[in-house]
């Protein structure tokens, strides 16, 4: 990767010949999205970091840093008892959740789709075009002749 800068805080990162990534380090952005998406520099970032010998951390979101992570977790969680053990009110356990109302999408139905069930396409039997009967085709009949 290239890194070439415009201004003190915004640079362009060439990855491949045609294709470049915008680094504004004030703002945390870049034109890939990923590093206002994650809270991380993305890798177009990481470069504009290194060719600037900036902190990396100072750049990363402050759930990411190890103290805010030790502090989001340090108080104790609560187990939850069994199913069996749980009181619950009456007008709560009376009340039934229904499946939602489904409705066919508009437009006519996809071919695959049309009604038959996959089991009907193994009950049919072939049939004759010439003699009529079931357990070969028209290709296959050995017993009306040939048409010329």
């Amino acid at each position: 990767m290239k890194v070439m800068g415009s201004t003190h805080y915004s640079y362009v990162v060439i990855v491949e010949i045609g294709k470049r990534s915008i680094v504004c380090l004030r703002e945390k952005k870049c034109s890939c999205l990923q590093f206002q998406v994650d809270g991380i520099p993305c890798p177009h970032a990481m470069a504009v970091l290194t060719y600037t010998h900036m902190d990396l951390q100072s750049y990363c979101a402050p759930y990411y840093i190890r103290e805010k992570f030790l502090k989001a977790y340090e108080l104790s969680v609560i187990p939850v008892p069994d199913e069996t053990a749980w009181h619950i009110p009456a007008e709560i356990s009376a009340n039934i959740v229904l499946s939602p109302i489904w409705k066919s999408k508009p437009g006519r139905p996809k071919k695959n789709n049309r009604g038959k069930d996959i089991m009907d396409y193994f009950k049919q039997q072939i049939s004759c075009g010439r003699c009529r009967k079931t357990g070969h085709n028209q290709r296959t009949c050995g017993i009306a002749p040939r048409r010329i």
